[in-house]
């Protein structure tokens, strides 16, 4: 999906009849939509996927839909992805689409809170991390972190204290657990690593929750949901400028201390 408002559109405004007016053969196809500026919020909020599947069996991959006051055009298969990860900035902008979903779970001047060219050197500094190198690195660590996880978890205690064959386990919780502790031990390093705990889950899984459609259009609704997302986003910022700040006055290279230090323990 890919909201647009640089694409041509009609007025949110425009009441049922309005939309059964001839359309422009150029633009997307519209979804209609019965309510003026609401438009298929409710629908879309209740099933996104199911919303997308109904409209693109009826409408194809390209289509547009009202969505409180705002039209959300929606790009599907092949040339949906072709056009949203290869489309011209004066064609498509992913900032301008989705800065209003992800800043508030990531933070001010970061991902889609910079112009793109900021972004693509965003990107470069996790480029590092992901190399074939240093995969290969990331091994014998995810390893070490999940035996480790598994031995001292009291979910796993049947298996390794008691000699159980079978035993219940939260694997969903679990699964979170261990993706924090591996993804810090190998992306970020051995400082990053020591400073956490398996509790961070809970945090990233508030900032999870801020990833509803309806933030989309007003992401600071009072919504239970909302106020932990921002209590985690706080808490987390916290965390990491903490240790920004702790390398700075250490002095050298943050991305380059941790790709050495990720090195160190192979």
């Amino acid at each position: 999906m890919h909201p647009h408002r640089r694409l041509p559109h009609l007025s949110a405004a425009a009441d049922p009849l309005t939309q059964l007016l001839p359309r422009d053969p150029s633009l997307p196809p519209l979804v209609f939509s019965y309510v003026p500026v609401l438009g298929s919020a409710v629908t879309y909020g209740m099933d996104p996927y199911k919303f997308f599947a109904d409209c693109r069996a009826q409408h194809g991959d390209l289509f547009t839909f009202r969505l409180l006051g705002r039209n959300v055009t929606v790009a599907l298969g092949a040339k949906g992805s072709n056009l949203i990860f290869n489309g011209r900035l004066n064609e498509v902008s992913a900032e301008e689409a989705y800065t209003s979903l992800t800043t508030p779970v990531f933070g001010k001047d970061v991902v889609y809170d910079v112009p793109n060219a900021v972004l693509m050197e965003q990107k470069k500094f996790v480029k590092v991390g992901l190399s074939t190198e240093n995969f290969r690195v990331y091994v014998g660590q995810i390893t070490d972190e999940v035996t480790g996880f598994m031995k001292g978890d009291e979910g796993f205690s049947a298996f390794w204290r008691d000699g159980q064959s079978e035993a219940p386990v939260d694997i969903f919780k679990a699964m979170c657990e261990i993706t924090i502790l591996t993804a810090s031990r190998t992306l970020q390093g051995r400082e990053v690593r020591e400073s956490l705990d398996k509790s961070y889950a809970d945090l990233y899984h508030d900032l999870d929750g801020g990833f509803t459609p309806i933030n989309f259009v007003i992401p600071n609704l009072p919504l239970p949901a909302n106020f932990r997302r921002d209590r985690a986003q706080k808490l987390m910022s916290d965390f990491y400028r903490g240790i920004i700040e702790k390398r700075r006055k250490e002095g050298g290279d943050s991305v380059s201390r941790r790709v050495g230090a990720a090195k160190s323990e192979c």
